[in-house]
């Protein structure tokens, strides 16, 4: 008993004490005016069968659309489809008119008279409405409208809030054959059905603000029955304080069932003074509501670390907008042992959420008190102190357990916590000899969402001739993105004995690949820009050291062929004209440039050996000399030629013309080369 006097005793001189303590931040507010008792908004008709929904969000339509097909004329009612609200949100339904919009296709037929009731169930109250006489006629394609009065009626959390499209009857009008039919549309971007409907759908509300130091945080909560989807799929969400916009980067975190999106406000004029804040929520185009209230803050002079707010719960990865990535890759293709080994250094950057996610797990390693969601749970607290657990600082020691853990627990992390299938991306570390990970802060020790890296170093052995994959698309599936793009960059190389062989890429449009070869090795540049979860591709390679695809080997076998080919080919033109020869010599960069940009060895020799043979061709189709041991200068008048005596070769027969008066001369046989000598 006496100590539950103290106890009381003390807390009412708390009381007493804390409102004026001027190191406790302080603010008061009018009642916020919360939003909304009813909305008034599209309600697209989703999915179809047991999976028909109602939702307010125009990003969950499809490319395609779900329907429903009567195929012959109906004489008794017959249900289309049932599309419901996944869970209502307690309030009060306005008494009012509800309209369905739905898209059809009548085909094989002139038109169809139709006979369709709507029915709106709110709990265990039903509201029917029907196709206007006037309309009941449709043909070729459209949409019709069908309204339906509702009267006030008060929601809760579980009572069911649904719509029933039924035909009644369906008469179709000159119909073209048996194949008649009426098709309803649903679902998609460019068939978005929908129900217009004024009923609750979410609270907004505005937290009280946290003063700390000269930094206000104003905090919007949402309460709603979609739960991250209000988040995620909302058009925009911003605030305002004194009529200025915020245009900082708000933190969100879940507390409960709500989620409380807050910004940061840095531009308070010091001491007491009152601020107007407004926020407004986008659900729709058309839709968007807001929020108001009026507060008292109190800010000071702080020397504190400036790193933005540090929530207490467990940030969300994302918002809906996702974070910024950056991929870069580093290869090195080496011979060793008589083997292969592949050299990978991976690095990414992350930015936006993600980073402030990661650096506040990093800065939670092992808190018992704090429920986290598991991937950052399972992290054991090894050197990590209670005093710097929480101290919005990453201490080294945070650094190196999370270093030293990811060792054995990167495929979890990657997978749950970044939503990355790490063997995709890293290729199948536990075929590696070693591989490490290294963590940079990039400087920025503070939780706050400046960006970090992750490095990924590992050497795999490969076998010699067998496919590998270098990477593929590597996103989980993504309930709420938790990326908004990202950019990827290859670059790997080669020794002189070993050969990538080939770079095959299943999509060319979306990376552009560059693949040399020079004779100290190959050269391979991948890259894409602004790439996106839903982009799908994959590259693989034929690692090799055969001597027919390395560099080096390579380079030597082509210079071997084409100087034996050239030498072969002036040697066969001696005695012949060589300058049809030496233009044909044109060809050899022409082989090189197939061999720099790695076109199949295969290819290139057969190029240089196509070449050699086009040379030896020209060789023996070029015209002979005039003479001997004159020069290559081709005699301008031919008749000149033919005034020439000739003389017969002994040995081949061969007629040669003798161009001189001068006795005794000796001249070349232009047949066989032998030497004729002439004494008179």
């Amino acid at each position: 008993m006496q100590r539950q006097a103290v106890l009381i005793l003390s807390c009412f001189l708390f009381a007493i004490i804390l409102p004026s303590n001027q190191l406790i931040d302080h603010s008061s507010a009018e009642e916020a005016i919360d939003c909304c008792d009813s909305v008034q908004a599209d309600l697209y008709l989703l999915g179809s069968d047991s999976a028909s929904i109602l939702s307010p969000f125009e990003d969950l339509l499809t490319e395609t659309a779900s329907s429903v097909t009567i195929e012959s004329a109906l004489t008794a009612p017959e249900q289309i489809e049932k599309w419901s609200l996944p869970s209502a949100w307690s309030g009060v339904i306005p008494e009012g008119t509800w309209s369905l919009e739905m898209y059809y296709v009548v085909s094989e037929a002139g038109g169809a008279n139709l006979n369709l009731s709507a029915t709106v169930t709110v709990g265990g109250s039903t509201f029917t409405g029907y196709l206007d006489p006037g309309s009941s006629f449709v043909s070729g394609s459209g949409t019709l409208t069908i309204d339906i009065p509702v009267e006030s009626v008060t929601v809760s959390g579980t009572s069911e809030v649904s719509v029933t499209l039924s035909a009644r009857t369906v008469v179709f009008s000159v119909p073209d054959g048996p194949g008649a039919t009426i098709e309803f549309f649903w679902g998609s971007e460019d068939k978005d059905s929908k129900l217009s409907a004024d009923l609750p759908l979410l609270d907004l509300s505005l937290d009280e603000p946290v003063v700390e130091g000269n930094l206000v945080y104003f905090g919007l909560r949402i309460d709603s029955p979609f739960g991250m989807e209000a988040l995620v799929f909302s058009n925009s969400i911003s605030l305002t304080v004194n009529g200025v916009l915020l245009v900082g980067d708000p933190t969100e975190v879940t507390e409960g069932d709500s989620i409380l999106v807050i910004w940061t406000w840095d531009t308070a004029s010091g001491g007491v003074e009152t601020v107007d804040v407004s926020s407004e929520y986008t659900l729709q185009p058309s839709v968007k509501l807001t929020v108001s209230s009026t507060f008292e803050v109190e800010t000071f002079d702080s020397n504190g670390d400036g790193g933005g707010y540090y929530p207490l719960n467990e940030p969300l990865r994302s918002s809906g907008r996702g974070s910024p990535l950056s991929i870069k890759m580093d290869l090195e293709l080496t011979t060793e042992d008589n083997g292969l080994r592949l050299s990978r250094s991976t690095t990414l950057q992350i930015g936006g959420e993600m980073a402030f996610w990661m650096r506040w797990g990093m800065d939670h390693i092992g808190d018992e008190a704090i429920p986290m969601t598991t991937v950052l749970k399972n992290f054991p607290a090894g050197g990590v102190s209670d005093d710097e657990r929480g101290s919005r600082f990453i201490e080294s020691v945070e650094v190196n357990q999370f270093e030293g853990f990811m060792g054995s627990y990167f495929t979890t992390y990657f997978q749950d916590g970044l939503g990355i299938e790490s063997e995709e991306l890293l290729g199948d570390l536990s075929d590696s000899d070693t591989f490490a990970i290294t963590l940079d802060l990039l400087g920025e020790e503070r939780v706050t969402n400046a960006p970090l890296t992750l490095r990924i170093d590992s050497i795999t052995p490969l076998e010699n001739g067998a496919s590998y994959k270098l990477i593929r698309s590597f996103f989980t599936s993504q309930t709420t993105p938790l990326w908004s793009s990202y950019d990827l960059a290859i670059s790997g190389s080669t020794s002189l004995m070993s050969s990538f062989t080939i770079v095959d890429l299943d999509s060319s449009d979306l990376l552009e690949v560059d693949h040399l070869r020079f004779p100290w090795g190959e050269m391979v540049t991948i890259r894409g820009d602004g790439l996106t979860k839903s982009d799908d591709f994959s590259i693989n390679t034929v690692p090799t050291t055969s001597p027919l695809h390395s560099p080096l080997t390579l380079t030597l076998i082509v210079i071997v062929i084409l100087a034996g080919g050239l030498l072969l080919g002036f040697k066969m033109v001696r005695q012949r004209n060589r300058y049809p020869l030496l233009i044909e010599t044109i060809l050899i960069p022409l082989v090189f440039l197939m061999h720099f940009f790695a076109y199949p060895p295969l290819f290139v020799l057969s190029s240089s050996s196509g070449v050699v043979l086009v040379w030896l061709a020209t060789a023996l189709v070029s015209p002979k000399k005039l003479n001997g041991v004159g020069n290559d200068t081709p005699t301008k008048a031919p008749n000149i030629v033919t005034s020439f005596p000739t003389i017969n070769c002994p040995q081949c027969g061969v007629a040669n013309p003798v161009t001189s008066t001068e006795r005794p001369i000796r001249l070349a046989c232009t047949g066989c080369e032998r030497i004729i000598k002439i004494v008179a």
